[in-house]
This record gives C-alpha cells, structure tokens and sequence, in this order.
C-alpha cells in the first residue's frame, strides 16, 4: 500500500513538472502579464547601436500598458546585455528561458547571436525580430524568424535604379567603398551586378575599414578616376569620415549613396555641409516624416522624455518601436489564450499589415516569414541637420 502511495506522489509530481515545463504553451503569460525577453547590446563599442533601438522596443510597450496593456495583460520586458558577443547571447537566452520564463524575444539582437541561439529558438518557440537583414533567416523559411528589413541586395539594387533612373544620368562614373564586412561584400557584389545590368562597370573599388578615421586615400583615388557617384558600403562611422576628407579636399561628386546602417540624421549633425550631397535608404520612416506611424514614434518618444539628441540614432528607435509595434498587434491577434504557438500564428495572419510609415506594409505567412523588400529614400537638409524623405516605399525595378 505505502509503495502504490509513493508511486502516486511520484506521478503527481512528474506530471506537475511536465505540465511547469518552460517549453508548455502556459510559460511566460499569467492572467495579468506578458514576459518578453530583450537580447541587444547595451554596454561596450557598439552601445551606441544598441541603446537607441532597446529604448524604442521598452517605450512602445510602456506606452501600450499606459493604453491598458493587451487582454488585461501588461508587458513586462527583461533587457540583457550581449555585449554584441555570440556567447553571452547564448547565455542571456538560457538565463531569459529557464529562470525568468519569458514568452518571447522581442528580438535576438544581430546575425552572429540570432545564429548562434537558432536551436534553442525553434526547441522553446521563440518567436523574434532579429536585428539583422540576413537571407538566410527566411530562405529557407525559419519558423520563428520574422524578418524585417529591406536585404542589402535590395538596397544597392534601388542605390543604382536612383542614379539611372531618378538622376537620368545614362552613362555614371559609379565608385564604391566598402568595409570587408559581411554587408560590404554583399553590398559590391550587387553593385556590380546592378551596374551590369544597366551596361556600365564599376569605375573604383576600395576598401575602407570600419574604424578609419580618415580617407584621404579613397578620396584622391576616387577624384582621379572622375567618379560622379560615390557608393559607401559602410556603417555610419566610416562614412561620416568619408564625407568629412571628402570635403576636405574640395570632392564633390554628384551624390554620395549608403545603406540603412549609415541613414540616419547624426550624418547631417556630423558632417554639416560635408553632408549636403548625401542620399540614403532605409526601411524604416524618417524621424520629420509626417505619417501617422512615425507622429506615434515622436509622441511615444515624448511622453518618455526622450528628445533627438539624447536618442542618438533616431532611425534606430524608430525601428525599436516598430519591432514592438508588431508585437503588440500580435498579443492582440491571438487573443487571451496567448501562448508560444498562438504567437506565431498571430503573426502570420498580417497580410499587408500598415504599421502608419514606421515599416513599409508586410506580409507573414506559415510559409515565409520574408520581410517587404521595400526602401525609401533620403537626401540630406543641412540647414536643418536632419534627412528629409525623397522618394515612397520602393523595390528594386526589374530587369529584362
């Protein structure tokens, strides 16, 4: 009799730890709250990056628990600090999953991390925005990646149609400069295609690393190959040295171009009228934009007592409240019975979804989590220190 007594307590006991298992549909959401973990770089050399996104992903969610939360739910957000490195990454999610039992990543921060946590995020179903514009991350489709964000073969891809096509310039002296960086290899080697395509080759190809300073040699190369564009494939400090040594030495070609790393109003700040011939694309609303989704942004951003200056990169928050906006349209969609399923689900019921000019419209799916292939484009306002809006969402044109 005593060993079946044991033997109930033991099953009693098993099932209580299955049914606690953080894996279950229940770990993350109680009747009046939503945990959410938060993976991003807070402290180290790319802080800078890190902080003006967190900020934006953690004032989105104050903001919708000061409109009542979702379902009676308020969200709680847990920030880790990765220190941009792969192995504190891993450890911040195993830290978020089994001690703090988080629902969710907001987002697993930049490609090297989301990598490195793939087998832990498709185990617990962790759905994620990463901070990344990897191809990989949705072809093939992975089931809790949600990509967003225009790929840098999109970007250099409209940077080209631009020149021809917007610039109506038939025959450009094209140069690039780029890091040796993932996104710089990416970045020439669409360039080239792209400029092929139209009939022309690449006038230059240099490189410049990220921590330069100065680029006095590619600017002297670039002057003596006549080249009237200028094609950065560089994240904001190394082209803000690019415009400054051009300016430097009296360069002044037609349009200098860069990618959404380095499409940001700090480039006007710190460039001044080095800046005034500057183009940008990104995949985000500019910070003066007059929509309805970027208006949310500064309000959201006021109430919080952040102003420009001490955002920093204002793009940036601008794209952490649009991860947490999406989030928040999720929480919605799947409705009280919110767990790790019904979160993914949730997501791919958007079809077309308008986040108001913060995002371009995207599409989810159980087929592809493919983000919109979409840019706008920006030249810079020096008088106002800031990049004005050009152009509505693009793709690239397509080719015969």
């Amino acid at each position: 009799m005593e060993v079946k007594k044991i033997r109930t307590v033991l099953l009693v006991i098993a099932l209580i730890c299955l049914f606690a298992s953080p894996a279950l549909a229940e770990r993350g959401v109680t009747k009046d709250t939503i945990k959410l973990g938060l993976i991003l770089v807070k402290t180290g050399p790319v802080a800078a990056l890190g902080l003006p996104d967190g900020h934006g992903m953690v004032d989105y969610m104050k903001y919708l628990n000061d409109q009542g939360g979702v379902h009676g739910r308020k969200v709680k957000v847990i920030w880790e600090d990765d220190e941009f490195q792969a192995p504190k990454s891993v450890a911040a999610l195993k830290k978020l999953i089994h001690r703090d039992k988080v629902l969710s990543l907001i987002t697993s921060g930049g490609s090297n991390q989301t990598i490195a946590n793939m087998k832990t995020i498709n185990k617990y179903k962790i759905s994620n925005i990463p901070n990344a514009l990897m191809r990989e991350f949705f072809d093939p489709y992975q089931p809790y990646i949600f990509a967003m964000g225009a790929t840098y073969e999109c970007q250099y891809q409209c940077i080209v149609d631009y020149i021809f096509n917007d610039m109506k310039d038939k025959n450009p002296r094209i140069g690039v400069v780029y890091a040796k960086k993932e996104y710089g290899k990416i970045g020439l080697k669409a360039i080239r295609e792209r400029a092929k395509a139209y009939g022309v080759d690449l006038v230059s190809e240099l490189v410049l690393p990220t921590g330069a300073v100065d680029a006095s040699s590619q600017v002297l190369t670039l002057q003596k190959n006549k080249v009237d564009y200028v094609i950065t494939c560089g994240v904001l400090p190394p082209v803000i040295s690019f415009l400054k040594t051009a300016e430097k030495y009296s360069y002044k070609p037609k349009a200098v171009f860069g990618f959404n790393w380095a499409t940001d109003d700090m480039i006007v700040k710190a460039c001044g009228k080095g800046a005034e011939n500057y183009i940008g694309v990104n995949f985000v609303g500019g910070w003066a934009d007059d929509s309805p989704g970027i208006k949310l942004v500064r309000k959201v951003a006021e109430k919080y007592g952040r102003d420009a200056k001490s955002i920093g990169l204002t793009s940036l928050y601008v794209h952490g409240i649009g991860a947490s906006y999406l989030f928040g349209e999720a929480f919605k969609r799947a409705g009280k019975d919110l767990n790790p399923d019904s979160l993914k689900a949730a997501f791919e019921t958007f079809r077309d979804f308008d986040t108001g000019g913060i995002f371009p419209p995207l599409t989810y799916t159980d087929k592809s989590h493919a983000p919109p292939e979409m840019v706008k484009f920006f030249k810079a306002d020096v008088p106002n220190k800031r990049l004005v809006t050009v152009t509505g969402w693009r793709t690239p044109k397509k080719m015969k």
